[in-house]
């Protein structure tokens, strides 16, 4: 029998991604930011799936990767998201299934196609992602009510949901579900360009909701006005109890009421790509709390998955890797 005692629920924008290889200058000549997530209209978006080709396809989005990478630690997880009824979104829902992962909000029918996101890989081995929503911008309120199950440890929000015409409404019913049922919630900030479009409804929801928040130094940076890593906590820690911001190669800072605690970085030959680092150290991080292990711990299980999927191609390691048949580096 499941545990939903150590269940976490995600809720995001469920995207299809594809990861290409590709030179610095296409960067550039797409009107892209090296490094950065950007939105695209549906031309924008086939421009440059016609340069870069199918490259390695595989089921997505930020929460998306972190919940199917709860399948590494043995943990049961819900995904809420938005696919079209169609041979990507049929592609999601097999790669989540392979992965024990439950899926179960009903696909849309009509209109618009699953979402995708081309991630860019340069050879410093830096991603850059061009998003088209598609699909995962009909997720809805009423969605959340019929799908979330009633009982789970910790619901985790992507800041990237903002950007959807109902997010804010979708992000406010599903943490109070979570309060309901007693629930912890976490946010990831996703991106600072997301969180500067969004500050507002994001600054309101970490006061009125959030009990942990997880991102890189950069993204916790953009809501604290600074990105070095001590005063991103300082931030974090004024306004929740669980904080732990990623800083790359320099490893991670967490901390609760406990106090603070480094998290060295795992030692890697060589960083192939770094699309889903983060999410698989979210995974770690969340797994482990709601687990029972304490935050350090919790940062140093986070710090090894991320670092798994350092080493190769696409967003996912282990049995998340497994399922998609990625191809080694």
């Amino acid at each position: 029998m499941t545990d939903n005692s150590k269940r976490i629920v995600g809720v995001g924008n469920a995207l299809v991604d594809v990861v290409a290889s590709v030179e610095a200058d296409v960067i550039g000549r797409h009107q892209l930011t090296h490094g950065g997530m950007h939105l695209v209209d549906g031309d924008a978006a086939r421009a440059l799936f016609a340069e870069v080709g199918p490259g390695v396809s595989q089921s997505g989005g930020s929460v998306a990767n972190s919940i199917a990478h709860l399948a590494d630690l043995g943990l049961p997880g819900t995904y809420l998201g938005k696919v079209a009824d169609d041979t990507l979104g049929e592609k999601f829902f097999e790669e989540m299934s392979k992965l024990g992962i439950a899926a179960p909000v009903a696909r849309l029918n009509g209109g618009t196609g699953t979402g995708h996101c081309v991630v860019l890989v340069t050879p410093d081995g830096e991603r850059t992602m061009s998003t088209h929503l598609g699909a995962a911008q009909a997720l809805t309120p009423a969605d959340i009510a019929a799908s979330m199950p009633e009982s789970f440890a910790l619901l985790m929000v992507e800041g990237y949901l903002w950007d959807a015409p109902e997010g804010a409404a979708v992000i406010e019913a599903a943490a109070k579900r979570a309060k309901a049922a007693g629930a912890k919630v976490a946010l990831t900030p996703s991106d600072a360009g997301c969180v500067e479009r969004n500050r507002d409804a994001m600054m309101a929801f970490i006061e009125g909701h959030c009990d942990i928040l997880i991102g890189n130094h950069v993204e916790v940076g953009a809501l604290a006005g600074s990105d070095d890593t001590e005063k991103a906590m300082d931030w974090a820690l004024s306004h929740v109890g669980i904080a732990a911001v990623t800083e790359s190669e320099k490893g991670s800072l967490v901390a609760d009421a406990s106090g603070r605690h480094r998290i060295a970085a795992e030692p890697i030959d060589r960083v192939v790509d770094s699309t889903g680092a983060g999410d698989a150290y979210a995974s770690g991080f969340l797994g482990g709390l709601v687990s029972g292990t304490d935050v350090a711990d919790a940062g140093r299980q986070g710090a090894r998955l991320a670092a798994r999927v350092l080493t190769h191609y696409g967003a996912r390691d282990g049995e998340a890797a497994r399922a998609l048949a990625i191809p080694a580096a």
